[in-house]
């Protein structure tokens, strides 16, 4: 059993990116296992991959089909509050039996 809970973060730009890297550097808790953005070309995605996160350009719907989403127990959604009910709506969904 892992002392670690999984996380993932929703939204590849500065909020999303500076989250990755808080969590990567000062948690002892929390472990990132995927950054999720909608712009293939975004500075949070390629610096996710560089840090070997897994990373994804196809937003929420790219996230939940992710492998490494399975294990995620905490989503952060670090994108316009517009956004928000979609991502939950979605969220909730693939956590259904």
């Amino acid at each position: 059993m892992s002392d670690t809970t999984k996380v993932a973060i929703i939204g590849s730009g500065n909020i999303g990116t500076d989250l990755v890297i808080k969590v990567l550097r000062l948690s002892e808790n929390l472990e990132i296992a995927a950054i999720a953005g909608i712009d293939p070309a975004s500075d949070g995605l390629a610096r996710g991959r560089r840090l070997n996160v897994a990373t994804t350009h196809n937003g929420i719907n790219g996230l939940v089909t992710m492998d490494e989403f399975a294990d995620v127990e905490i989503v952060f959604d670090a994108t316009s509050a517009r956004a928000h009910q979609l991502h939950e709506e979605v969220l909730r969904a693939s956590a259904a039996p």
